[in-house]
């Protein structure tokens, strides 16, 4: 599952002249773990919100999605099987493809571990693509007579440095698939229980959800309707003992910005209402913290030079933006 930094990525690499395909980690580690730290099945890495039927993992293998769908699934509080249904939320901005059972991404040929933006990209457009990609190799498998050129690559921990190693795997028609076929042979039936989100580069997009499913989850349980007055501050104790940097720090990282303050201000229940949204954000942190990309991006669009060109200038007001805009939503 996601919400935590990948395991080295291992790459494959296509016989055309300027793409590649990346392997996505094997299986990615051990472990089903909530905020706190808990493990599950076998071959698949990632959290679930603690206290919450809300998970996330990075893009799993085939076998690493049937441990999971087992996992969440396969029995009651009693021990006997079950089938439930998982809702599954696929955040991917990157195209993948599955050959023998493990997710390939594709890369560009000289920046092999680069992640290609397509920021914003719809989830049609980028199942159109995995579609379009799949015909591809399938074309390319028969000009090879059934192989593909793949590539791992390997992490040096003595030099921390990576290598890129080549070698020829035998492929038949059917080990190619996209994710989309994939999920419809995982599909299972029953009661909505589960909620899972899969995202390989979307790291922020993953905490949004997931906070707003379980903002959601927690209203329809009622958890988040009480009627209160209090109101969200940094106390005065507190102020006294810091600096006004460090101070302003502590504030922005409570989310205290002036346009989310107003906000507050103008709703009815609205510093409370702010309250549950940071509780909830801290319970999904393993999957992304709204409140530090904020900061982050504030940061660095305050470090750039103006001798810094525009575009990157303007990528971070964008992307500062965006999550802000995410917060405030």
């Amino acid at each position: 599952m996601r919400g935590l930094q990948l395991p080295l990525l291992q790459v494959a690499l296509r016989c055309t002249k300027d793409l590649d395909l990346i392997r996505c980690a094997g299986d990615l580690g051990h472990a089903v773990s909530p905020t706190g730290s808990r493990h599950g099945p076998d071959g698949v890495h990632g959290i679930q919100v603690d206290g919450y039927p809300v998970y996330s993992m990075a893009t799993p293998t085939v076998d690493g999605a049937r441990e999971v769908l087992s996992y969440l699934g396969c029995k009651d509080a009693t021990g006997r099987d079950i089938i439930q249904k998982v809702v599954i939320t696929d955040l991917r901005e990157e195209v993948v493809v599955y050959i023998k059972g493990t997710p390939f991404v594709l890369r560009e040929l000289d920046q092999p571990v680069d992640t290609l933006k397509h920021v914003g990209i719809s989830g049609p457009m980028v199942e159109n693509i995995e579609a379009r990609l799949k015909e591809d190799i399938l074309s390319e498998v028969k000009q090879l007579e059934g192989r593909l050129l793949l590539h791992q690559e390997e992490f040096n921990t003595a030099t921390n440095q990576c290598s890129v190693l080549g070698y020829w795997e035998h492929i038949d028609l059917e080990d190619v698939m996209t994710p989309a076929e994939v999920y419809s042979t995982l599909r299972d039936q029953g009661s909505s229980r589960y909620y899972l989100f899969i995202s390989h580069t979307g790291y922020g997009g993953v905490a949004y959800a997931m906070a707003i499913t379980c903002l959601r989850l927690g209203a329809d349980a009622k958890f988040v309707m009480e009627q209160t007055a209090e109101t969200h501050f940094v106390s005065s104790s507190l102020t006294k003992s810091v600096s006004v940097k460090t101070f302003t720090d502590i504030a922005l990282r409570q989310g205290d910005y002036r346009d989310i303050l107003n906000l507050t201000r103008a709703l009815i229940h609205g510093p409370k209402s702010k309250e549950e949204v940071d509780k909830v954000i801290d319970r999904c942190v393993g999957a992304g913290d709204l409140r530090e990309d904020i900061l982050q991006y504030r940061k660095a669009l305050r470090d750039c030079s103006h001798d810094d060109d525009d575009e990157a200038r303007s990528y971070l007001m964008d992307m500062g933006t965006k999550a802000l805009s995410s917060y405030l939503i």
